[in-house]
């Protein structure tokens, strides 16, 4: 068959009906670039939050290097260097630890390092070098903050190190300043090589290794770090060299988890995904609506182009070209559009999740994802369109009339015609246009209910539980320091309490008292200990080092670690009991203690307690003597206001302050303490409590539920701000489908409401008429959004919220009945507007 060159003929056909429906047009440009400002913002944000979280769990790791090993030999790491599929390999080595009274609050490592190691770990000196002689160290600027001298070259540090074996103390100058990373976990002191040559050789082989380890120290060992070709499958890649280097089980591996945990979770990616459904289908329900609108319109024009010979290959080809030419406009406008909004809306999202500084990643597979995406959405929008013009002939292009023609009743009936009554009946004459609207309009008021209801469902004070147990916490600072190793378990003392107590306001007030010790099980506590330990061996073993101690700890010695806690009546209140209420004063006596349950899951836990209510438990204690208690419940104190921190394998043992003190009598303070104030002694005591901190007793630390509660605020308001933003957008989209039918239908209908006017009608009953017909679909909206869309809106909160910790389920609809007024309103005026243009 011969190709005709027509190309050209269509394009300028194509570019001559653009020009003539510049309003419609211009309503379908907005549209798109609205689509595509929600997708490119969409895209954007999810992608820049990923590498933000990628980022931030590098500085949590220490390093951006995909993996490494530890504690290796000098025969090792020539081994391990000689491998051709490893990049970027560089090493540090461990001199042993800091033992400076400054640096107890933040844990500190003492090294040697390579210029290249100390970069890809984010601790390379801005200021000066690093290390050459005997007597320099580069370290950070909080090691020099916390010796309490400037941040200058230049400065001493006078330095207490041990290898395990020896000890060195001394005077050394700083030669290097870099500012550490918020994220950063731990401080750096880098000595020079000499130094560690001198203080900490590096082991030969494994002789030296066992040899240090039996003295627990690193003493000497060397730390690589490198690259793979790609962060795909670093595990698989880590495990391949292991066999290829013949290395076991005994070299301890590391696998940089920023590279396989930046992915977001599920909840985040479910997020995602209603969005983009919602974005897509609302995109569609307006240009999709437009094209309809204006194939319908036009119908006689495309019956003539058929007349003269134009294939239905070539109409969809013309419209094709139409919704192109419209869209290599509008998607670039709406994908910088979207791109600048993000400037905005990642770092309002992501601090609120990493707590720093983010920034939005430029990203070109991003908007090519948005850009295809955006097409896709207009592309199935003409769709329909297409087949009708496919589907009609000339002739039927001819007659065609938008409203179809129903079989008229052979009974006329007589009733009442009013402007109401002629506006329900003008309605159902295009039930599809109809249809389109509607959903567009209950898409964006359920948007607005959904954001609303999210934020509404926030519990405030279940939020605040999570990270504070009362208005004001005190403990030593090494507890709340997570990245501190050895904490002090018990830094409050009973003259910090007393001081901290007679401040103004204070309602009440109680100690949590806590000795880490070792529980010997015997009889009934025994075979239910070895029954959950042979059930569920996979929970607490992860390799088979793990499991030989677990062995020994269950079969042989028959014990496992325990915490014995002392507490008062304010933390006896806030323990989590999975039994009956106990009662104080009962409890108070001294014969009783709470126990905890073995494993924590969502069924009845108590029953997976090694003792049960009723019996005894020989408790032991720090002097090595025992004493019996009967078990009066079984429960545990909450998180935060416990150490933070678990054994794996553990029993935790709750009893009275008081008798604790009794027994444990050695105890040279509390673990925390906690104070309740009036509310209006809130600012004044805060001001206190962290005056006595930083300046009476500089070891402790403290946490108020005021520094969380303003996190808290700024969670609600980013889901307020870009739900809120969404939503406006689906709601401006809704309300520009509204306007364009509207003003379709009355041009369209122009000839119509002449002949309605000349038969006596007037202008006021026209445009009561045409308001009606907005109202009932404003009206019929809000009847699919209060029944079908309450439905919707229950399954999508509890989808995005429902997992979270602090979700407390409220039922929420007024921000639907607030929204019927305002687009009433909407619905009303805009015909009226339009129909002054008529006559």
């Amino acid at each position: 068959m011969r190709k005709v060159q027509n190309g050209r003929c269509i394009a300028n056909i194509s570019k001559k009906s653009i020009l003539a429906n510049k309003k419609r047009n211009s309503i379908l440009l907005a549209a798109i670039i609205l689509t595509t400002v929600m997708l490119s913002t969409l895209f954007t944000v999810a992608s820049s939050l990923i590498k933000s979280l990628e980022t931030a769990t590098c500085y949590q790791v220490g390093t951006y290097t995909h993996a490494g090993f530890k504690y290796l030999t000098q025969e090792e790491y020539d081994k391990l260097k000689t491998d051709t599929k490893i990049y970027d390999l560089s090493y540090n080595i461990i001199l042993g630890e800091v033992i400076n009274e400054e640096l107890s609050e933040d844990y500190t490592e003492v090294r040697y390092t390579e210029p290249l190691c100390a970069k890809q770990s984010y601790s390379y000196p801005e200021t000066g070098t690093l290390p050459q002689k005997y007597e320099e160290v580069a370290t950070c600027t909080a090691v020099l903050d916390a010796f309490g001298v400037p941040h200058e070259l230049g400065q001493t540090l006078h330095l207490q190190l041990t290898n395990g074996f020896d000890t060195y103390e001394g005077d050394f100058k700083v030669c290097g300043i870099w500012e550490k990373p918020a994220l950063t976990m731990t401080n750096e002191i880098y000595f020079s090589k000499e130094f560690q040559e001198s203080f900490a050789p590096v082991w030969k082989n494994r002789e030296d290794y066992n040899r240090h380890l039996s003295a627990n120290s690193y003493a000497g060992s060397i730390n690589p770090d490198f690259n793979f070709s790609s962060s795909f499958n670093i595990t698989g890649k880590m495990e391949a060299l292991k066999e290829r280097l013949g290395f076991g089980d005994e070299i301890k591996d590391g696998i940089n988890w920023a590279y396989t945990t930046s992915e977001l979770d599920a909840t985040t990616v479910l997020i995602v995904a209603v969005i983009l459904i919602m974005i897509i289908l609302a995109g569609y329900l307006i240009i999709y609506n437009i094209f309809l609108i204006a194939i319908t319109s036009d119908i006689h024009y495309y019956g003539l182009l058929k007349t003269i010979g134009m294939t239905n290959r070539q109409l969809k080809k013309m419209v094709l070209r139409q919704a192109l030419f419209l869209s290599v406009i509008a998607i670039p406008v709406g994908m910088l559009l979207g791109y600048l909004i993000s400037y905005f809306v990642v770092p309002l999202i992501a601090n609120n999740m990493l707590t720093d500084a983010c920034k939005v990643y430029p990203n070109g597979f991003v908007f090519l994802a948005c850009a295809v995406f955006a097409w896709i959405t207009v592309r199935i929008s003409c769709a329909k369109p297409c087949r009708i013009i496919r589907k009609i002939s000339p002739v039927e292009a001819v007659k065609f009339s938008d409203c179809p023609v129903e079989k008229l009743s052979k009974h006329k009936k007589a009733k009442w015609v009013t402007p109401f009554s002629m506006a329900w009946e003008n309605l159902k004459r295009n039930k599809k246009r109809t249809t389109a609207v509607l959903l567009s309009m209950v898409l964006s008021v359920l948007m607005i209910n959904v954001t609303v209801s999210i934020v509404s469902c926030f519990d405030e004070d279940k939020y605040i539980s999570m990270f504070a147990g009362s208005d004001f916490s005190i403990a030593d600072a090494t507890l709340y320091n997570l990245s501190a190793i050895d904490k002090n378990l018990e830094g409050v003392s009973a003259q910090d309490m007393e001081a901290l107590r007679a401040m103004d306001g204070v309602t009440e007030s109680g100690a949590i008292y806590m000795e880490e010790s070792e529980q010997k099980l015997e009889g009934d506590a025994w075979e239910r200990m070895k029954k959950i330990y042979e059930e569920h061996t996979d929970w607490y073993v992860q390799s088979p080092d793990e499991k030989e101690w677990w062995d020994s700890c269950v079969y042989d010695r028959k014990e496992i670690s325990s915490h014995l806690y002392g507490v008062d009546e304010l933390i006896f209140h806030a323990l989590e009991l999975e039994t009956d209420k106990v009662d104080w004063n009962t409890f108070c006596s001294g014969d009783y203690a709470i126990v905890s349950s073995m494993l924590d899951s969502d069924g009845n836990d108590a029953d997976l307690a090694l003792y049960q209510v009723g019996e005894k438990i020989p408790v032991q204690l720090p002097d090595g003597s025992t004493k019996e208690y009967e078990v009066i419940g079984i429960g545990d104190v909450p998180y935060v206001m416990g150490p933070m921190h678990s054994h794996g394998m553990d029993i935790y043992i709750t009893i009275p302050a008081a008798e604790y003190l009794k027994v444990v009598p050695q105890a040279k303070g509390a673990l925390q303490f906690m104070i309740n104030v009036e509310k209006e002694y809130l600012e004044a005591d805060e001001a206190y409590v962290e005056q006595y901190c930083n300046v009476t007793n500089q070891k402790l630390d403290f946490k108020s539920r005021k520094m969380y509660l303003q996190e808290f605020k700024d969670m609600v308001n980013m889901f307020l701000i870009v739900g809120g933003a969404l939503s406006a957008i689906l709601a401006l989209i809704g309300i520009l489908n509204f306007i364009n039918l509207t003003y379709t239908s009355i041009h369209e209908r122009k000839q119509e409401l002449k002949i309605l006017w000349s038969v006596g009608m007037t202008k006021k009953q026209i445009a009561s008429m045409l308001s009606f017909e907005g109202m009932l679909r404003m009206g019929l909206a809000f009847v699919l959004v209060l029944t079908v869309g309450q439905l919707l809106n229950y399954y999508v909160v509890y989808a995005i919220a429902g997992g979270m910790i602090m979700f407390t389920s409220h039922y929420v609809i007024w921000p639907m009945l607030v929204c019927i007024p305002v687009f009433g309103v909407i619905a009303a005026l805009i015909p009226r507007s339009m129909v002054k243009k008529i006559f």
